[in-house]
């Protein structure tokens, strides 16, 4: 029996869309014309193969808008959502909730949503994308979310949240299926709300899940929505090549053990609030080639660039250790370089209260970094790195610390840096199986390229940014009111 052609079809309607998205097959082409589908249900079962998607996506980008009580669920395979605009919402929120599936909620393996924005959808509580479980509880693999914008949203939960299960199983034995999802070139600007409310992306939900994601080359400019910009709740990540630049929080290792940080800029470009670079948990991670700049760091963590976690070891607040930081530079921070004691006192009482023995960072290999200070007076190091290797640091404008206790930062020739040659068995950077980077090359390079701006990430459809928060951390009056009812609402 002959194969049937891939075809192209046209839908100019919500009714229409419905009429022909059960006769997508592999390889077909759904095109939406101009217009607003106001309060639309997509939900495509079939699935493409890998040499022929099911796409859908606007004929003309920035000109399709699904709007009002709208939902997006992808349960077959191989299926891509491309270039719609989501906004003019108006979801029963007693309907949706943090944790639970997203606006656009991806059921199944190697799906893709790419080219769309999510700006001010509504105020229902909810992320904007999930991988979800679906009823079978088969994970979905090998997704992909690519040169999409998130700004103004206003809601509780992340803007992402990539799950391989449906909650957290603290006490569950068996590992979590790895995900293997990627989310790169996208923007998320979005403002900031009361307490643990949701931050950009969340990757898991707890130490035993294993994630084997790649989140690169996003930028990420006042994504303030709570002091987790990245909360990475799972194992084996790599966070490579993204910027973050004037947000008020800070890219978390929470979770999960032998994750990655290659090549971030972490930077900020005024003194309005305090801005964070990263806040490590657990052990057996990584953290090379980036660069750290703050003009002002945060003062409720502890004012530094990044930050080691004391307390009990692979607990809820797991400590921080056996831990490499290669080639990275630290470029005249107003704060600490590092701080090995963040939060003290309340990991302290945490271990008390756990009947857990409390300790400090330890184990944590230093090697061909830059320390810099011009402008600023703090220290190097807030804390002891005890039982740790120093080696080949190369300490500018901290004449203190070339005959202090951490005796093997000097001062660099010429302004001379060569990142350190990690060859030696003792400092091998392993691979993370299904992510395709070569970590070690990457580490041994050190810093390369410069900060992402707007026009490397954002669709070919779009100029210019949806939201103006990104400028000043200032909303729009709708945003502003939006944002003030959720808070009503959910308090």
């Amino acid at each position: 029996m002959p194969q049937a052609q891939a075809t192209e079809i046209v839908a100019s309607s919500v009714e229409e869309v419905y009429h022909k998205v059960e006769k997508l097959r592999a390889g077909d082409t759904l095109l939406l014309d101009d217009g607003v589908y106001k309060d639309i249900k997509l939900i495509i079962n079939h699935s493409g193969t890998p040499g022929k998607h099911i796409v859908v996506r606007a004929k003309n980008g920035g000109k399709v808008f699904f709007t009002g009580d709208a939902k997006v669920e992808l349960r077959g395979q191989y299926i891509v959502l491309q270039d719609i605009y989501f906004k003019d919402g108006n979801r029963d929120r007693t309907q949706w909730k943090s944790h639970g599936p997203g606006l656009v909620a991806l059921y199944n393996s190697y799906n893709r949503i790419t080219g769309c924005v999510f700006h001010a959808f509504d105020e229902a509580n909810s992320a904007y994308i999930t991988t979800s479980i679906p009823e079978s509880g088969k994970v979905p693999q090998h997704c992909r979310i690519d040169h999409c914008v998130f700004t103004d949203k206003v809601t509780f939960d992340q803007v992402i949240n990539l799950n391989n299960r449906t909650k957290a199983e603290k006490t569950a034995k068996e590992e979590a299926v790895a995900m293997y999802h990627r989310i790169d070139h996208c923007f998320f600007s979005n403002p900031q709300k009361p307490g643990n409310a949701g931050g950009g992306i969340r990757i898991g939900y707890y130490r035993n899940d294993v994630g084997r994601c790649l989140v690169d080359s996003n930028l990420f400019v006042r994504q303030d929505s709570e002091p987790e910009i990245i909360t990475s709740k799972s194992q084996e990540n790599i966070y490579y090549a993204n910027t973050f630049l004037n947000c008020q929080g800070t890219l978390n290792f929470r979770h999960g053990d032998n994750q990655i940080a290659l090549n971030n800029f972490f930077i900020s470009t005024d003194n309005l609030f305090g801005y964070g670079g990263m806040f490590i948990w657990g052990s057996g991670h990584t953290i090379a080639g980036n660069y750290f700049r703050l003009n002002k760091t945060l003062n409720s963590r502890g004012n530094a660039a990044l930050y080691l976690n004391p307390g009990p070891e692979a607990s809820e607040h797991a400590l921080a250790f056996n831990i490499q930081l290669l080639n990275n530079v630290f470029d005249d921070n107003n704060g600490y370089a590092i701080n090995f004691e963040p939060l003290i006192e309340r990991r302290k009482e945490f271990s008390a209260t756990s009947n857990l023995p409390f300790k400090q960072p330890y184990a944590i290999t230093i090697s061909g970094n830059v320390f810099k200070r011009q402008q600023y007076n703090f220290p190097v190091f807030l804390g002891s790195p005890k039982e740790s290797r120093l080696s080949n640091n190369y300490a500018v404008g901290y004449p203190e610390a070339e005959n202090s206790v951490y005796g093997m930062l000097r001062s660099p020739k010429n302004n001379e840096y060569y990142p350190v040659n990690y060859k030696s068995e003792n400092y091998q950077v392993k691979n993370i199986d299904g992510i395709p980077l070569k970590v070690t090359e990457l580490v041994n390079t050190g810093i390369k390229g410069k900060p992402l701006t707007w026009e490397e990430v954002k669709p070919l459809w779009l100029d210019e940014i949806p939201s103006e928060y990104y400028k000043k951390a200032e909303l729009s009056s709708r945003s502003k009111a939006m944002l003030t009812r959720v808070i009503h609402q959910t308090n």
